[in-house]
């Protein structure tokens, strides 16, 4: 029988072999004092050139266990781990073609973080031809982080942009050439943020959303002008956005900021308008935080049309 322990905590790590995920456990565990003082247990799904080292291990107390299939991720194989090593915290090195929606973990074993790690160098044309394993990998993920970014220039900011519209919950940073992580780029964008009163055609607006969702104090009390759908009209509030392929056909998502009505012209759930907002970052009752809230200066009603799908290119 497994010790009795009310929760072991569990850290993973997602990515394509030889996107650094061995590299970035070393650093973690020999820069982090709280793996120096008890043991570890890592997992490693996949070997790729960098290894962990037989003196490495012994000297911050790891054991490294090597599983080559989903079907080997039980309940009763982590009981065994646990029981043979009794450690403090489990490390899994994940196989990105592992459905991890499939895996199991005995109760007290707690997911506290997950990271994925993605070549930047290689991100154009794994996501063309791996976008659904890419969605799989960073919906769950707290932090996606983009390493080997050297040459990749502007094509980062639609990089993070295609991230973005598959998860609005992670962090994601860029691993710059001195080891130093950053969440901001300098980039060309489809319009001038120099200006106050900004307009954008409504192809714009996936790249948008983005922007001002990371960057929201770039675009602190700026003007904006678009083209826009109402989804849902509240007592003091209504959201507008729009239908984005975010990935594939498969994932299509409503990507909409809450709207606070400063006109007197009075909305109602699908109609289409030309909308004229202030951002703001502010609490919202709806969400129950401070998030990004349009408000509304000016509202010209358009003619009823389809809403069109948008598309995070």
């Amino acid at each position: 029988m497994a010790r009795n322990k009310k929760e072991v905590p569990v850290f993973l790590l997602n990515g394509f072999l030889e996107s650094g995920k061995t590299t970035l456990i070393k650093e973690i565990v020999e820069n982090n004092e709280n793996y120096h003082n008890n043991s570890t247990v890592i997992i490693c799904c996949e070997q790729g050139e960098v290894e962990y080292e037989e003196e490495w291990c012994n000297k911050y107390q790891i054991h490294v266990e090597y599983v080559d299939s989903l079907e080997d991720f039980t309940v009763e194989f982590f009981d065994a781990l646990d029981k043979k090593y009794t450690p403090d915290r489990f490390v899994i090195e994940y196989n990105s073609f592992f459905d991890w929606s499939m895996q199991e973990f005995p109760e007290r074993m707690v997911i506290y973080q997950q990271i994925t790690l993605i070549d930047a160098s290689k991100f154009q044309v794994m996501f063309n031809n791996m976008k659904q394993i890419f969605l799989t990998m960073v919906k769950d993920s707290s932090l996606v982080i983009f390493n080997r970014i050297e040459n990749e220039g502007k094509n980062l900011g639609q990089y993070r942009r295609f991230i973005r519209g598959m998860t609005q919950q992670a962090q994601i940073a860029f691993e710059q050439p001195d080891g130093r992580l950053s969440a901001t780029l300098d980039e060309d964008l489809p319009y001038d943020l120099s200006k106050d009163n900004i307009p954008f055609e409504e192809d714009v607006y996936p790249t948008w959303y983005v922007e001002v969702f990371d960057n929201w104090e770039k675009y602190l009390n700026k003007t904006f002008k678009f083209k826009t759908f109402v989804r849902d009209v509240n007592k003091n509030t209504f959201v507008v956005g729009r239908q984005v392929m975010t990935c594939c056909a498969n994932d299509i998502q409503f990507l909409g900021y809450e709207v606070i009505n400063e006109t007197k012209v009075k909305v109602k759930t699908g109609d289409v308008i030309y909308l004229e907002c202030e951002v703001k970052h502010e609490y919202s009752k709806l969400a129950g935080e401070e998030v990004v809230m349009l408000h509304a200066k000016g509202i010209t009603e358009l003619p009823k049309e389809e809403e069109k799908v948008l598309n995070m290119n």
